[in-house]
């Protein structure tokens, strides 16, 4: 046999699914750190101030530096999880047919980032697009997860 054309061993699973779950989480986190505007120059823009804002949900009360290092942190994590996920399926280390896999549970990690943004928007009365968005998160994101497992189980049934 030439060693030349012998296949690179591919990932372990745990290292795999890590990975994966890395760029989720992270994808999620620096959807929220990308798309939020500061609570004080939201509420300024709505002409109340802070103090009299409402939430659909309570936000995390961290300094704006910490907001900036879990943000950035969370990109470079995103950046390179999927750089690394991309090259072990051109090299064949992971099976390319997962990259639809991870392709379809990846808008979903977005979506809760997305989510989360709004839902800590500081408002005055309802937040009307914090219910918008979970009205259609909601049903998208159990469209995106059954289509994911109908992508998988042939992955796993062909193992």
């Amino acid at each position: 046999m030439n060693p030349a054309q012998t296949r690179p061993a591919s990932l372990p699973r745990p290292l795999s699914a890590l990975m994966t779950a890395l760029l989720l989480a992270g994808t999620a986190v620096s959807t929220w750190w990308v798309t939020r505007t500061p609570p004080h120059e939201e509420a300024a823009a709505g002409g109340f101030s802070l103090d009299e804002a409402d939430h659909a949900i309570d936000p995390l009360v961290l300094p704006a530096w910490a907001e900036t290092l879990i943000g950035a942190s969370a990109l470079v994590i995103t950046l390179a999880m999927a750089a690394l996920l991309v090259r072990a399926m051109v090299v064949e280390r992971l099976d390319r047919r997962w990259g639809s896999v991870i392709l379809s549970l990846t808008p979903i990690a977005a979506m809760a980032g997305l989510w989360w943004m709004i839902g800590t928007a500081p408002v005055i009365g309802a937040n009307i697009g914090f219910g918008l968005a979970s009205m259609v998160f909601g049903p998208a994101s159990l469209i995106l997860l059954a289509v994911a497992i109908a992508l998988s189980i042939p992955i796993l049934r062909s193992r």
